[in-house]
């Protein structure tokens, strides 16, 4: 019973994650078309903010303040590092990432497709994902199918088809073999599972090959 509460837990917790995480994304989009010539100096300012609230929180979280703790409890997910706007403080790092190397409607893009795509794809995997790839156990099938399709739609509202099919298709593979960040008392492997997130990654991937593509 209590295995059965842990997995309800986790399944809610991640639609609830990633629907705030494709909200919070595709914000980005009108922020840096308001912000101009400005976009960049604007995400580092954020960039700023959501490192002093995460270090708040884990201040707090150390000094066992109890909302934090419980907060922290609730959103992190079973055997894995769970750090308060970790994930969004990456996938913003990999939009200014994104602002740096490619032209505006590339970076629009590859938002839509890192935010709809993987948003998407989890909700679906959870909720009707029944056959695994074959080479990740944590991926399903019919998340990925419904992933790609929600990334292209996205992506093709800025980019030629082609350019969208391919970003798509490549990000969605690129998500689907990325693991979870699995706890860790190693500061190497803290490292590795920093790097190789798909929030991160995502965004400056997919704006290279929509780059090639075109």
């Amino acid at each position: 019973m209590a295995g059965i509460q842990n997995i309800d837990k986790d399944l809610k917790g991640d639609l609830v994650r990633k629907s705030i995480h494709i909200l919070s994304g595709l914000l980005y989009i009108p922020l840096i078309y308001i912000s101009g010539p400005f976009a960049f100096e604007v995400l580092v300012l954020l960039a700023l903010i959501y490192a002093c609230v995460i270090v708040s929180l884990l201040v707090l979280h150390r000094m066992h303040y109890r909302p934090v703790r419980e907060m922290i409890k609730c959103w992190g997910r079973r055997n894995e590092n769970y750090i308060p706007l970790k994930p969004t403080l990456l996938l913003h790092t990999g939009i200014g990432i994104s602002l740096l190397l490619f032209p505006a409607h590339i970076v629009y893009a590859s938002i839509a497709i890192t935010a709809m795509g993987d948003g998407i794809a989890t909700i679906s995997g959870k909720k009707i994902g029944k056959h695994k790839l074959p080479y990740s156990k944590s991926k399903s099938v019919e998340g990925t199918i419904a992933g790609f399709a929600a990334a292209f739609l996205g992506a093709a509202l800025f980019v030629p088809s082609l350019q969208a099919i391919v970003a798509s298709a490549g990000s969605m593979l690129l998500e689907s073999l990325i693991g979870r960040d699995i706890k860790t008392n190693s500061p190497i492997k803290k490292a590795f599972n920093l790097l190789k997130n798909d929030n991160l990654l995502l965004p400056v991937f997919s704006g290279f090959l929509m780059m090639l593509t075109g």
